[in-house]
């Protein structure tokens, strides 16, 4: 909790408490500092963004009219416990709390690493890709990259919030505004993070591994913050894309803000021929019966794409594998400001991995197939947008890691089937040999809906929490997050035989299980040349499509 916090809430208690002692000394005089003080602390929480203080001001500005009322009616003293009025101000007092409670802010959980963590933030520019998405005719593509590392002495710094002010004030607010109430996260900038900015990069040898982040689709940079941490604290050094307008408001190092793109406003409109007929595909591809009926359900998607509203999440895909290559190109290059250049020649960015959440992780699925430098992939709980792996081997070693797919049947009202499988069932592998890979790995994670997989599983508590983020318990779902990438990541790209996915699945067993495909290959064995042929034209069409 903040100072605010707590001493809002005092003073709340001691106006309850001074309402139900009639025989207090002074008790009016307490009961109207004490509700005067509530109602300017949690004002104060509210403009300085902790609305959940909002809620115990109400409290007050009702204590205060309560005050107000029984001064001008000048009611006779009484004796013996306010029952009822008393039980409605402990009620009010609980509402209030709650609403603190429900929204906690602590310090994010320290990584386990041996290193302290350091985190920069710098502008790339591509000049060859003018007026993208919202971007002014002739605006270069403007990319705001964030990066953690191992970090020297920290002992004289402080560590970063979470939001900056102008983050709270753009960023956040740009994410809370899709969820229909824009200062919804702002008060995540209260939160302590465990990186320190413009640290000292840690001593030692060059070459460390390196990875690639990119967020899910109208997020931000930072969404996974405990984990970019987790792996910097490891030895790692890990950039973060923000793709901008594709994302919510980008806040520059020079102090631009690029917000969102207005254009995403008409994929949210699901009224429409074009939406329902893509979520009948959709519910198809999830739910369909058959392998048959499954793949014609995301083929059908992919074609309903081609000039739809859905249309822009293909270009997206392009868009945003392309920020990633020239991010990297412009870092392998030292094409970055100078306080960047000694960070990019400590890591070796001749093999990398390649990381994302949700469409971030898609983005990261199609680098891999693209990109060489890719020696190992993550898609935590993103689809395959835009199609480029479908049907088709990833060249590097790939972990598809789940939310609980049992909530995305609930969402689409279709039935679950008996045995959890993949949503990417059809994607990261060929056909004829999907679930044979021993470097291809599917997971998921018991209770876990698909925002979950970020760190605002922290920020919020049951039960305002399990509709959104989902049933598992923070600790555990960061901590599942954290242990599958770095055990991945280890043994791929730093060579260690740490026994990954096993032990990873042994100590979070009640949480985490494997995900099989190998009836994709059993449904690819029974068809004739001819019925083969005919799904892989269709496929390479759709593909191709998207370029």
């Amino acid at each position: 909790m903040t100072l605010v916090d707590i001493l809002l809430i005092a003073a709340l208690a001691v106006f309850v408490t001074a309402w139900w002692v009639r025989a207090l000394p002074g008790r009016a005089a307490i009961l109207a500092v004490a509700a005067s003080a509530a109602f300017v602390l949690g004002a104060w929480g509210v403009i300085d963004d902790r609305w959940q203080d909002g809620v115990g001001a109400c409290v007050a500005l009702f204590a205060l009219a309560v005050l107000g009322v029984n001064r001008l009616r000048k009611a006779p003293a009484r004796k013996g416990p306010p029952i009822f009025s008393g039980s409605v101000f402990v009620l009010l007092l609980t509402v209030g709390i709650a609403a603190i409670l429900f929204f906690p802010v602590f310090p994010l959980p320290k990584p386990s690493g041996p290193h302290p963590v350091g985190v920069r933030s710098f502008e790339v520019d591509d000049a060859s890709r003018p007026g993208v998405f919202a971007a002014r005719p002739g605006e270069p593509r403007r990319l705001l990259v964030r990066v953690w590392y191992p970090a020297g002495d920290v002992s004289k710094l402080k560590p970063a919030p979470y939001f900056t002010e102008k983050e709270a004030d753009t960023t956040a607010r740009g994410l809370g505004a899709m969820v229909g109430f824009p200062p919804f996260f702002t008060f995540v900038k209260h939160v302590t993070t465990n990186a320190y900015p413009d640290a000292p990069l840690l001593a030692g040898p060059t070459r460390r591994p390196v990875v690639f982040y990119s967020h899910g689709y109208t997020s931000f940079l930072s969404q996974n913050t405990v984990l970019m941490e987790h792996l910097a604290s490891h030895g790692y050094i890990v950039f973060s894309v923000q793709h901008t307008y594709d994302s919510s408001p980008t806040v520059f190092p020079d102090g631009d803000v690029a917000g969102m793109d207005p254009a995403l406003a008409a994929m949210a409109k699901t009224d429409t021929p074009g939406a329902r007929a893509a979520e009948a595909a959709q519910k198809q591809a999830l739910g369909g019966a058959t392998p048959d009926a499954r793949l014609e359900g995301y083929l059908r998607l992919r074609e309903l794409a081609q000039g739809g509203t859905s249309d822009r999440l293909l270009k997206s895909g392009e868009v945003w594998a392309a920020d990633r290559i020239f991010v990297h190109d412009q870092i392998q290059r030292g094409a970055v400001p100078p306080a960047i250049r000694e960070i990019a020649a400590a890591g070796d960015l001749t093999r990398v991995g390649e990381m994302g959440m949700s469409f971030g992780g898609a983005t990261s699925g199609t680098v891999c197939m693209r990109d060489r430098r890719c020696a190992a992939g993550i898609n935590l709980d993103g689809g395959d947008f835009p199609f480029q792996a479908f049907g088709a081997d990833v060249p590097a070693p790939f972990l598809m890691f789940h939310s609980d797919v049992a909530n995305l049947y609930e969402q689409l009202k279709v039935p679950a089937p008996k045995t959890p499988r993949s949503f990417n069932e059809f994607s990261y592998e060929s056909f004829a040999t999907a679930g044979t890979r021993k470097d291809v790995y599917r997971v998921y994670v018991k209770g876990a809906r698909h925002l979950g997989i970020s760190d605002f599983t922290l920020f919020m508590r049951r039960p305002a929490r399990d509709a959104i983020f989902g049933t598992t318990p923070p600790g555990e779902m960061i901590g599942t997050q954290n242990d599958f990438v770095l055990g991945f990541f280890d043994k791929h790209l730093r060579g260690i035989a740490n026994g990954f996915p096993q032990a990873e699945l042994k100590r979070h067993g009640k949480w985490a299980a494997p995900l099989a495909v190998d009836g994709v290959r059993t449904w690819w064995a029974g068809k004739t040349p001819a019925e083969q042929a005919a799904i892989t034209a269709r496929i390479e069409k759709a593909r191709a499509a998207t370029r």
